[in-house]
């Protein structure tokens, strides 16, 4: 049975702890949104669909041939978006700030290496992003829109990056439920 996969960062318990307190902040706006959940909260570098189980260790072991060859790096967690910026609503999102470079890095090695095993190559350029919630309703989006850019400017910390996390996910009515089915380790930095 194919797993529905994908290849992502975690953050730590802190920087997570601090953007539920900011969903539960939004929530106040009374609109209709999914958040994701504490054990959810990740920025996925490369999200390859459903995956064959006869395809998983190759898949596993081409996240830790392309982990390998990006050194360890910090990364910033910080400022709010709602999106799209008007009409229909359809989730808020952190952005991801990486100076060093090595997420994309690790992304566009990624995409090379998936698309040789036979997986679509993202078409889109990489915009490193954490969604904390999707939008379920047009109900009080406008009070939504303006909660998220009274706190817009928010920043939730910096991120050591030294591992990548091969994830399934399991859709149900309450939300994806993730499993960890590998963690690679990046390189280690100087």
């Amino acid at each position: 049975m194919p797993l529905r996969t994908f290849l992502a960062l975690d953050l730590d318990e802190v920087i997570r702890r601090h953007l539920v307190r900011t969903q539960q902040e939004l929530d106040r706006a009374g609109a209709v949104v999914r958040w994701t959940g504490l054990e959810q909260l990740h920025v996925t570098v490369k999200f390859l669909g459903d995956v064959p189980d006869a395809d998983l260790p190759a898949v596993c072991e081409m996240a830790r041939e392309m982990a390998a060859g990006v050194e360890a790096f910090d990364f910033q967690v910080t400022g709010l978006t709602s999106s799209p910026p008007t009409g229909h609503m359809r989730m808020v999102w952190v952005g991801i700030e990486d100076p060093t470079g090595r997420m994309a890095e690790l992304n566009a090695r990624l995409e090379e290496a998936a698309e040789i095993l036979g997986f679509k190559r993202e078409i889109r350029r990489f915009h490193p992003h954490l969604t904390l919630g999707r939008v379920k309703s047009g109900q009080r989006v406008p009070e939504l829109r303006h909660a998220v850019a009274a706190v817009a400017e928010t920043s939730f910390g910096t991120q050591g990056a030294d591992e990548l996390v091969v994830y399934s996910s399991s859709l149900t009515p309450e939300g994806p439920i993730y499993a960890a089915m590998a963690r690679v380790p990046l390189a280690a930095g100087d």
